[in-house]
């Protein structure tokens, strides 16, 4: 897979990773100074944040995933069987790189399971950075843009999907218990997705996944 880490992304792993690195008691009356975190708006977040369960980088994620999850099923809902189809085999597609560049089975990967917080982080920046580029090829008249809009709504499924392995395993609190929720709901569209691409293979109604560079 491409890796190419989006600097905002990168800033938001760079707190994270402060935050959940704290001892228990540090995290609790941890009263550093402010940390300024820039991503599509300012967002300025105070030391007594870190460690709670309300932290706002993880509500934001929380809330990303939420939102990716309603968006892809109304998609689900108003396309036809084809492009259903067509989810499911990118979504096949982009499991099968991320097993063959982390070493973990095809299952584990279409459901972010049976990795360390480390590479669930690191897949998550990986589709943060294709999603990004498999959107760019969407524009009207491109010849690759049908291809292209599979693979990013499975890029952008799963990108969701890894981000709430990851809090599940960091966060805290309430978001925890919401990050685990929101990955297994996020799972469980993944299989159900992912079992009508295997269909459609079998089938011989396969979409072709390559684009040209």
């Amino acid at each position: 897979m491409e890796l190419d880490f989006n600097t905002d992304d990168k800033c938001r792993t760079h707190l994270l990773s402060r935050k959940y690195s704290l001892p228990a008691q540090l995290r609790r009356f941890n009263s550093v100074s402010l940390i300024r975190l820039i991503l599509k708006a300012t967002t300025i977040m105070s030391g007594r944040w870190l460690g709670r369960d309300d932290c706002p980088i993880v509500a934001e994620d929380i809330a990303r995933a939420r939102s990716t999850l309603l968006s892809v099923r109304a998609k689900v809902d108003s396309k036809g069987h084809d492009k259903v189809y067509a989810y499911g085999q990118a979504l096949l597609y982009v499991a099968r790189l991320i097993s063959n560049t982390f070493d973990v089975s095809a299952g584990s990967a279409l459901a972010a399971r049976d990795m360390t917080a480390e590479d669930l982080d690191r897949v998550y920046r990986d589709l943060f950075s294709s999603t990004r580029r498999c959107r760019s090829f969407r524009a009207e008249g491109h010849s690759g843009a049908e291809v292209a809009d599979n693979l990013a709504t499975a890029c952008s499924i799963l990108k969701n999907l890894y981000r709430m392995r990851f809090h599940s395993q960091r966060a805290s609190g309430s978001q925890m218990t919401e990050a685990d929720d929101l990955a297994d709901r996020l799972m469980t569209l993944v299989q159900a997705l992912s079992e009508l691409g295997d269909e459609a293979f079998y089938r011989n109604d396969v979409v072709p996944m390559r684009m040209a560079a």
